[in-house]
C-alpha cells in the first residue's frame, strides 16, 4: 500500500509557538488545573507539519484557517468601557480589530500553500463580526489567490447553519464551484440538521461535514443526520477526522465503521485528522501520558485507513481521490 496517496483534507497548522498556546489555553481552555501541562508539548508549525509528512506519509495537508474569532469577541466585552457612545466607538473598533485577524490568518495561510506544494488552504470566515460585504470580498479575494475552499465554525460564531447571515457565502460558493467545510456536533452548536435549508436553497452546494456528524453515540444524532442530508442532496460530503481513532480504541468496529462509510458513499468520504487539536484533544483523554511525537493519534488512524476491509478503489478514494476530486487540487 506503499502507493496510497494520503491527503488530509482537515488540519489546523499554527503560525507560530504562541498562536499554538493561544489554540491550546484559550480555545480549548487547557491548563495545569485540568491536570494538564501549561504549554503543549508541540506546536503544529508549519515546520513541524513538514516533519509530520514525512513521518507519517502524508502526501498533503490542507489548513482550515480557523480564527477563533467569537471568544476574542466575548472575551473583549469585559474590557469595554460603561459609558454607551465610548462603549458603541470601542466595541466597532474591537470588531474590526478581530476581522483583521481573520484576514491577516488568511493571509498566512494562502502564503503557505502559494510557498508549498503540499499545503492548501480553505479561508475562514465569520458571518456575525463581517457584514455580508466583508464576507464576499473576503471568499473571493481568498479563492483568487488559491484558496480551495472556505471553513465555517458554528461552535465559534454561536450560530448554526441556517443562520441568514450565511447565505451570501453559500450563493457564491454554490455558483463557483467552491467547497465550505463545516464544524459539526451533535453536543454544540454546529448541528447538521440545520443546514437542510441552505441545502434546499442552493442544490449545487458542496458541503463538508465535519467528523462524520460527531455524535457522542457511533451512527446516531448528528451522524444520522449527515447520513440522510447526504441521501438528499448530492452535494454533501463528510471527513472522517476525530472518528477513525474509535475503531483504533475498540470503541467502534471496522467493519460497522465501513458499513456506515458505504451507507453515506465511499466517494464522499475524506480523510482527515484535526491535526493538530486532534493530539491535543488525546493529551486529555489520556492526563499524565507523554506523546512519543506530536503524531501519535495520527499515526493511528493511518492504520485504521490502511485496515479497514474497503476495496482498493474505495480506500484510495478516501484517502485522497475524493478531495482532489472535490476541490480540483493538482489540475
Amino acid at each position: 500500500m506503499s502507493d496510497l496517496e494520503i491527503i488530509d483534507c482537515h488540519n489546523h497548522i499554527l503560525r507560530t509557538e504562541d498562536h499554538s498556546c493561544d489554540l491550546y489555553t484559550n480555545l480549548l481552555r487547557f491548563n495545569a488545573v485540568a491536570g494538564l501541562p501549561d504549554r503543549p508539548g508541540f506546536f503544529g508549525t508549519p515546520d513541524e507539519a513538514e516533519r509530520v509528512m514525512a513521518a507519517t506519509a502524508i502526501a498533503h495537508m490542507n489548513i482550515l484557517m480557523f480564527t477563533w474569532s467569537g471568544i476574542y469577541w466575548r472575551q473583549g466585552q469585559h474590557l469595554l468601557p460603561d459609558e454607551p457612545a465610548a462603549r458603541a466607538r470601542e466595541a466597532e473598533e474591537l470588531r474590526a480589530r478581530i476581522v483583521r485577524r481573520i484576514q491577516d490568518n488568511n493571509t498566512w495561510a494562502l502564503g503557505q500553500a502559494a510557498a508549498s506544494p503540499r499545503l492548501s488552504c480553505f479561508v475562514g470566515v465569520d458571518p456575525v463580526l463581517m457584514d455580508a460585504g466583508t464576507l464576499l470580498a473576503e471568499v473571493d479575494s481568498g479563492i483568487k489567490r488559491g484558496a480551495l475552499g472556505v471553513k465555517h465554525v458554528p461552535m465559534n460564531h454561536g450560530t448554526e447553519g441556517d443562520d441568514p447571515r450565511m447565505w451570501p457565502v453559500y450563493d457564491y460558493c454554490a455558483a463557483a464551484g467552491i467547497p465550505i467545510l463545516t464544524q459539526a456536533a451533535g453536543f454544540m452548536t454546529g448541528h447538521p440538521r440545520d443546514y437542510a435549508k441552505a441545502l434546499a436553497d442552493f442544490p449545487r452546494l458542496k458541503l463538508i461535514f465535519a467528523h462524520l456528524g460527531h455524535d457522542r453515540s457511533f451512527g446516531q444524532g448528528a451522524d444520522a443526520e449527515v447520513l440522510e442530508l447526504a441521501r438528499a442532496y448530492p452535494g454533501v460530503h463528510t471527513d472522517v477526522s476525530l472518528r477513525l481513532i474509535e475503531v483504533a480504541d475498540g470503541h467502534v468496529s471496522a467493519p460497522d465503521m465501513v458499513a456506515h462509510l458505504r451507507t453515506i458513499g465511499t466517494d464522499r468520504v475524506l480523510f482527515g485528522s484535526n491535526w493538530v487539536i486532534s493530539e491535543y484533544l488525546w493529551l486529555r483523554a489520556r492526563p499524565g501520558v507523554r506523546p512519543e511525537t506530536s503524531h501519535d493519534r495520527l499515526d493511528k488512524e493511518i492504520e485504521v485507513l490502511k485496515t479497514l476491509p474497503l476495496t482498493d478503489d474505495e480506500r484510495a478514494d478516501l484517502a485522497g481521490r475524493n478531495f482532489r476530486r472535490l476541490t480540483g487540487l493538482g489540475s
